[in-house]
């Protein structure tokens, strides 16, 4: 394991949060661990996920939809995403390869160093929006 993630992990059991299980990614170059918990959001839950390697940076990711994509809701669901992406800088949003719509938040990390609280003050940030902004997400998805 890398020392973020140690590091991380550390933090996790030092204020004995247990809503995460941890995946060593084996023979990758980057010795990254994916830490993975999910979060209710209007009654509907949406995989978290913390993933810490090598680089200078960790990455929180939140699954928000799979496969929302289809010729009827592309133009609204784009620009409800570009709307969101200019009016919050703290996080991005995307549809992946596969057509799942991503939530992404970059954290900066210095050296080997973690800071747990930044992570959690992140998800909350993330789930006080997704909170807010979930049911017009799916609106136009599933228009």
């Amino acid at each position: 394991m890398n020392k973020k993630a140690e590091n991380f992990k550390k933090y996790l059991d030092e204020k004995d949060i247990k809503a995460f299980t941890v995946d060593e990614i084996k023979d990758d170059q980057f010795q990254t661990v994916v830490f993975r918990s999910a979060a209710d959001i209007n009654g509907n839950r949406l995989s978290l996920i913390v993933i810490l390697d090598t680089s200078i940076y960790g990455m929180i990711r939140v699954l928000v939809a799979p496969k929302v994509l289809h010729d009827d809701n592309e133009a609204a669901v784009l620009k409800l995403l570009n709307t969101y992406n200019k009016q919050y800088k703290s996080f991005k949003y995307y549809v992946d390869d596969e057509g799942n719509l991503i939530l992404d938040t970059c954290v900066l990390l210095k050296d080997d160093e973690v800071d747990g609280d930044l992570i959690y003050a992140m998800f909350d940030v993330i789930i006080r929006h997704l909170g807010e902004s979930y049911k017009e997400l799916m609106k136009s998805i599933w228009a």
